[in-house]
């Protein structure tokens, strides 16, 4: 009897396979590529052969060791079973497919696709050099949604590393190997190194519970995987880093030109507490993927050399000794700062000694104009805390479509003034004393009269961006000396308005909310929470009306038309009530894989679904075997919906996790548009009543405001301190509401209001809002199981 003897090249299993070679083997089992005789293609097979408890006997039956370890070999081989049954169902390119498992020989099999192609690992060396960022970024994209589509449904990989990711030939990459039965069973077995590949696994897998286990185990595990790729060796294992942690930075080690925020990243990943990490896919992707920041252009950099730094005041100059003349008004500086410039020059020209008078005087007599200047001090510009005065260049006419981009990217296109290289300075020498006096330059003597010219050109455009400035949002500097972008924003903690208290609280659920709905009368609130429960409400009484348990686990997503709802849930299910019988009409289900969104199209009897592989399915609630029609919508999961009539026709709009938002036209099944913009994975969309305007909202806390004619960005909004969950608009379309995990419900009239009003709502993340009907309310709901009604702040009633 041997220790471990592999199955023999020819071996037959169940008639159905016939064993080519050993691929490999483990602690745990041994790896065989063998041929499916019946459809004459290769496979692999995985056998459960547990070395410390396990032997071969007569006839290659696997038997365990000793009467000892038997009861330890018959557990294992349960959860080698449940495992392959798990595996099984998941539907995914990146994640190897298995086609099925038996026993046999006293042991257990799982049938998997043969993927052809090497391991990262070996694939770094066959590349013979560093990966470019490129190259990665193709690969982690990939990943990221394959381990996201593993998370979702409850479940972990637990043995990442660079032998378990196979690169096919294709370049695309596919999670092998998963270690969640293995560690289950050294667990069992107190076989704790079994449990860990150092290097690759985080502190809490060393553990012999799973306790402290999550997504943010995974996530360690390919960070280090990453660390490994980018500098070329592989993370000190975590015991070691307990008790020293010399590991040196990627932003640091990393051999090739990467970029900043993906080895930022890496190194978050890295951290040795739990809570320190990325707590989930979705939380990372964004820091991963993102492009770096896009640098000045050498306009602006010339620019900046004489700007003030950031809380840094200006350097002063020398008393009686120079005299600074104010900045024209085409001098690019921090938008929306126009008004502040008309201040400052009316300031300066009521003064007793103001830069225009002292150019006149120049002009007439230069004697007199140093006599001036020597009795008195230079008047000083106006000082302000976020630097100097300036403003962005307007017209009188109609403003373009992107205002931000056009400052950013065509300065030295503009017909605006020249702007100087920096403060036109005029040096006075002391009273009574003479000093040598610097050559002078022609074009600088020449300069005063046009100087005076672009004064008075400032005034003239000034005075008509006052005349225009209610039709005009507050524009916000988002950097010091940054140009690139203008967003409309109040401050997130403005307190310039009382406080608005709610008018009504709903405590039904025993833990999170996740969603809230009115119907389509307002008569009654629909509410889903991680309690697995549906809590139908009585609007007018506040009253709970019936409470519907929800089968299929908690609902991530609702909907409601009339007297039905729609419940979406992680199980890949779509499940359709009435919510006046509280009765089930039917369950949907087209994958494994979780529903993000759902929304009624045109009707209690149809809806649509978006899934977590980035796809949309079109469901008619006659047929719950197979949906109308599905497609590809986005690269990764499709987080959210939306449906809306336009004068075009039925819409649905759909948001997801590579930042775009689409359009999608429900009579030809093509797309309309794509809305880009947002800088992190969509979270939330919505339209406005008659299809005008698209809204979405970013796990970065940003809101967006799109034409629905076009791409046409028409406002951008800093919404939240963290994630924005939700955003809708309000019934007459010009105000909308959002909700983040800053705890704020934020109203938003953004048309007009220069500021939005804030809804202290609750304590943690808000997750959902909607209006009612008349959109006289907002009702919100929370992480503390709250429901929260709202008065609307900013009520506009609806008009024919």
């Amino acid at each position: 009897m041997a220790n471990l003897t592999a199955l023999q090249s020819g071996t037959e299993l169940v008639g159905d396979y016939r064993i080519d070679r050993v691929l490999g083997a483990g602690g745990f089992g041994i790896t065989y590529l063998a041929e499916e005789l019946a459809l004459h293609r290769q496979v692999t097979i995985k056998e459960y052969f547990p070395t410390d408890f396990a032997a071969r006997g007569s006839e290659f039956v696997a038997t365990p060791r000793s009467e000892n370890c038997s009861g330890d070999y018959a557990w294992g081989l349960d959860r080698f079973i449940e495992e392959a049954q798990t595996l099984a169902r998941f539907r995914h390119p990146n994640i190897v497919q298995v086609y099925r498992y038996f026993r046999a020989n006293n042991t257990g099999y799982m049938v998997l696709h043969f993927e052809e192609g090497q391991s990262l690992k070996s694939w770094l060396k066959t590349l013979g050099r560093s990966p470019r960022q490129k190259e990665l970024d193709q690969i982690i994209k990939p990943l990221l949604d394959a381990l996201e589509a593993i998370h979702v449904a409850d479940f972990l990989h637990r043995d990442i590393a660079p032998d378990n990711i196979i690169i096919r030939k294709d370049g695309m990459p596919v999670l092998i190997d998963f270690g969640s039965a293995r560690r289950e069973i050294a667990s069992h077995s107190k076989t704790v190194s079994a449990l860990v590949k150092p290097g690759y696994s985080p502190y809490e897998q060393y553990a012999e519970t799973s306790r402290q286990q999550g997504p943010w185990t995974d996530i360690y595990a390919l960070a280090a995987t990453l660390y490994h790729v980018v500098t070329g060796k592989r993370p000190a294992d975590a015991p070691s880093r307990m008790v020293k942690d010399d590991l040196v930075p990627a932003l640091e080690a990393a051999v090739g030109g990467y970029r900043q925020g993906f080895l930022r990243a890496i190194d978050k990943a890295l951290n040795m507490p739990v809570e320190a990490r990325p707590q989930s896919i979705a939380a990372w992707r964004g820091d991963l993927l993102a492009p770096d920041a896009k640098q000045p252009s050498w306009l602006q950099r010339t620019v900046g050399k004489n700007a003030p730094k950031p809380h840094e005041p200006p350097d002063p100059a020398p008393p009686e000794k120079a005299a600074t003349v104010l900045p024209p008004p085409d001098m690019p500086g921090a938008p929306g700062r126009i008004l502040a410039f008309v201040d400052s020059l009316k300031k300066q020209t009521a003064g007793k000694h103001a830069p225009a008078a002292r150019a006149k005087a120049d002009v007439k007599a230069d004697s007199a104009a140093k006599a001036s200047a020597a009795k008195a001090s230079a008047p000083q510009p106006e000082k302000r805390a976020d630097g100097p005065v300036g403003t962005a260049k307007l017209s009188t006419g109609e403003l373009p479509p992107r205002l931000p981009r056009i400052l950013q990217r065509k300065p030295a296109a503009s017909k605006a003034i020249a702007l100087p290289a920096g403060p036109a300075v005029i040096a006075t020498p002391a009273a009574g004393k003479r000093t040598p006096q610097p050559k002078r330059i022609k074009s600088v003597r020449r300069g005063w009269a046009p100087l005076a010219f672009k004064l008075l050109v400032g005034v003239g455009v000034a005075s008509g961006a006052v005349a225009l400035q209610d039709r005009l949002p507050r524009l916000e500097n988002r950097g010091s000396g940054d140009t690139s972008s203008t967003t409309i924003t109040g401050s997130i903690s403005d307190t310039r308005s009382a406080p608005v208290l709610p008018v009504g609280q709903l405590q039904g659920h025993a833990s999170k909310v996740t969603a809230v709905a009115y119907t389509a009368d307002g008569s009654t609130l629909v509410t889903a929470g991680a309690d697995q429960t549906l809590k139908i409400w009585n609007s007018a009484s506040s009253s709970l009306a019936r409470t519907i348990e929800l089968d299929d686990g908690a609902a991530t997503a609702i909907a409601v038309e009339g007297v039905r709802a729609l419940t979406a849930h992680g199980n890949g299910t779509v499940v359709l009530w009435d919510i006046d019988r509280a009765e089930k009409l039917g369950a949907f289900k087209k994958v494994d894989l979780a529903v993000a969104a759902v929304a009624f199209i045109g009707g209690a009897d149809r809806f649509a679904a978006s899934y977590a592989d980035g796809s949309i399915s079109l469901w008619d609630a006659a047929t719950t075997s197979a949906p109308v029609h599905s497609f590809n919508a986005h690269d990764t999961a499709a987080d959210a919906l939306a449906f809306v009539i336009t004068e075009k026709g039925p819409v649905l709009i759909s948001g997801g996790r590579d930042l775009a938002v689409k359009m999608w036209d429900l009579d030809t099944f093509e797309r309309v548009r794509t809305y880009r913009g947002q800088r992190d994975a969509v979270s939330a969309v919505a339209a406005s009543a008659g299809g005008k305007t698209v809204a979405s909202a970013g796990v970065d806390g940003k809101l967006r405001i799109w034409s629905a004619r076009s791409t046409r960005l028409l406002r951008s909004l800093s919404g939240h301190n963290g994630r924005a969950n939700a955003i809708v608009f309000a019934p007459s379309g010009d105000v909308i509401a959002s909700a983040g995990d800053d705890g704020k419900v934020r109203v938003w009239d953004y048309n007009r209001r220069r500021t939005p009003k804030t809804l202290p709502s609750h304590t943690g993340a808000v997750t959902a809002i909607a209006f009612s009907p008349d959109g006289q309310r907002i009702a919100s709901a929370g992480d503390d199981g709250m429901v929260r009604i709202w008065d609307n702040p900013v009520f506009k009633p609806l008009t024919n």
